[in-house]
């Protein structure tokens, strides 16, 4: 069956439920602390970044919605992202992938979380990235992309001697304001995990990580604080099953 196993998950209700895709609203400290060792095959995420990363992001984009980032995500600490990775190794069966930070990249690839061995720093290279305002230094047209493995475990993956870059550009319109381009993220999810893996986003944000893993005919589990957000997903989800669901 390419159900989501009932083992698979925490004793939470879910927000959305279909029979590939699982969604939880909360924060993901809970709901990650109710999850078994081993219990996904993969980790995909973008995790908040720092707050000086944030209030960055704000002074470029303005508005409502990047104000509420910033000030939502002040609290998340270089502290606070070493606990996070270190649960999310304990985890998956091998790989966590994730946008980071500059600064957090570097620094879990010097030293990683616990569970977890740094094997690249990846990038994200935007050929439509967000201009400087200030005018006053150069802008940032790329995002770290770092790779992490169980420090257990010998890796795999399915992109033999390709190199850890891609350039995509920057996702528009999807509801949220950190949104990743889902072309990308579905290539992770070819290249990091098999046909009916289960697949983990503990900050889904708009969902593209569990859109993409259905796509590619993988299962997949989502954690996002923000209800707002987890309606998002779950329209993305539905009008995707609306679309796909009767087509062999």
């Amino acid at each position: 069956s390419s159900d989501v196993c009932s083992s698979d998950l925490p004793m939470s209700e879910p927000y959305y439920r279909d029979d590939r895709v699982t969604l939880y609203h909360g924060d993901c400290r809970e709901v990650l602390a109710d999850m078994a060792d081993r219990s996904v095959d993969c980790v995909i995420t973008d995790p908040p970044y720092d707050a000086r990363t944030h209030r960055g992001a704000l002074t470029n984009k303005g508005g409502a919605k990047g104000g509420s980032i910033a000030v939502d995500f002040d609290a998340f600490t270089h502290e606070r992202q070493i606990e996070t990775f270190a649960e999310l190794g304990r985890i998956t069966k091998g790989w966590v992938v994730a946008t980071l930070a500059t600064a957090t990249a570097f620094r879990f690839d010097l030293e990683p979380p616990p569970t977890l061995r740094s094997l690249r720093v990846g990038a994200w290279v935007k050929p439509n990235p967000m201009p400087q305002i200030s005018g006053d230094r150069p802008g940032m047209g790329w995002e770290p992309v770092m790779f992490l493995h169980r420090d257990d475990i010998r890796p795999r993956w399915n992109g033999g001697g390709k190199a850890g870059v891609w350039s995509t550009p920057v996702a528009q319109n999807e509801g949220h304001p950190t949104a990743k381009p889902l072309a990308m993220v579905r290539d992770w999810v070819r290249l990091f995990t098999n046909p009916g893996d289960l697949v983990l986003d503990p900050f889904a944000g708009s969902g593209t990580t569990l859109r993409a893993a259905l796509d590619e005919g993988r299962r997949a589990i989502g954690v996002e604080l923000e209800e707002r957000y987890c309606e998002v997903i779950a329209k993305r989800l539905a009008q995707d099953v609306l679309d796909f669901g009767g087509i062999a």
